[in-house]
């Protein structure tokens, strides 16, 4: 089986992933006091103090990262 060559993703798509980057860094802004934070059992040097708000957001903070995730990546019908 011949590598697979890898391409550059289209101008559309840069945009989009930029926009859900954006969207994430301001999404944990506003809930990240939000999150409770349990690093027991962690392994050792574990990224979890980092990404804690992901492995364990608050249901509307979820369910509201996800609406909008939707809506910027294109796979909604809503606009932001």
């Amino acid at each position: 089986m011949a590598p697979v060559r890898p391409t550059r993703p289209s101008a559309e798509r840069i945009a989009r992933l930029q926009a859900l980057a954006d969207l994430h860094a301001d999404w944990e802004r506003r809930h990240l006091d939000q999150a409770e934070f349990h690093p027991q059992g962690r392994k050792q040097g574990s990224d979890y103090g980092q990404h804690y708000l992901d492995v364990n957001p608050p249901t509307e903070a979820e369910d509201e990262f996800h609406r909008l995730a939707e809506q910027v990546m294109g796979i909604s019908d809503t606009t932001p």
